[in-house]
C-alpha cells in the first residue's frame, strides 16, 4: 500500500470525521409528543424542527443515545486523536499535529455540507420553490441545480473558497430563512 492509499479502516474514520464536522454544533434534544417520542433539532436561526421519530418498542435509552450520539462520536474521536499521539510518541515518531478529531473543523468542509443539504427533503423543495428545481425531486436533479446555481462544476470547488463558498453560504442562509417563514 503506498503512503498515500487509506486502509478501509482509516478511510472510514476520515469519513466519520468528514461527516461530524459536517454536522457542526448539534444542539439535539429529546422531546415527546402525541405520536410518541422524538429528537428535535435546532436550525441556523434557533427554528425547531423534528429530527427523528421512533417507534413505539424504542426505549427511553435508545431514544437517549440517539440523541447523545454527536457528542458521543466527537468524545470517542477525541480519545482516538490523543492514543494515536501516545503511539506515535511511544514510537520514536513525529507527533502529528492537526486539528484534535471530532472538533468542529476550523476551515468549514462546505463539500460536505452541500451534499448532505441536497439529501434534505426540505432543501428539495425549498429548490423548487425558489429555484424552478423540475420534479422529479431526485438528488442527481438537485446536484445539478445547485452546481449551476452556483457556477460550478463539482460541490468540491465549494472549498477552494472565493465566489462559489459566498454564493453556496448565501444559498444556505436563503434556504434558512426559506425554513424561518414556516415552511
Amino acid at each position: 500500500m503506498n503512503a498515500h492509499t487509506l486502509s478501509p479502516d482509516a478511510a472510514k474514520l476520515k469519513a466519520i470525521k468528514v461527516a461530524i464536522d459536517a454536522l457542526g454544533p448539534c444542539d439535539w434534544t429529546r422531546a415527546h409528543d402525541e405520536k410518541g417520542a422524538l429528537i428535535e433539532a435546532c436550525g441556523d436561526y434557533g427554528e425547531r424542527y423534528v429530527l427523528a421519530r421512533f417507534g413505539d418498542h424504542a426505549s427511553v435509552d435508545e431514544v437517549a443515545f440517539v440523541c447523545a450520539a454527536p457528542d458521543t462520536v466527537r468524545f470517542l474521536l477525541r480519545l482516538l486523536t490523543r492514543a494515536f499521539s501516545e503511539i506515535h510518541e511511544l514510537r520514536g515518531e513525529p507527533v502529528r499535529r492537526n486539528k484534535p478529531a471530532g472538533e468542529p473543523a476550523t476551515d468549514k468542509n462546505f463539500a460536505a455540507e452541500c451534499w448532505m443539504k441536497c439529501q434534505d427533503a426540505r432543501f428539495k423543495v425549498y429548490l423548487e420553490e425558489r429555484h424552478g428545481l423540475e420534479r422529479p425531486l431526485t438528488d442527481d436533479r438537485v446536484a445539478q441545480r445547485v452546481r449551476s446555481l452556483l457556477g460550478v462544476t463539482s460541490r468540491k470547488q465549494l472549498n477552494d473558497g472565493g465566489e462559489p463558498a459566498d454564493a453556496w453560504k448565501a444559498l444556505r442562509a436563503d434556504f434558512a430563512a426559506w425554513l424561518k417563514a414556516g415552511r
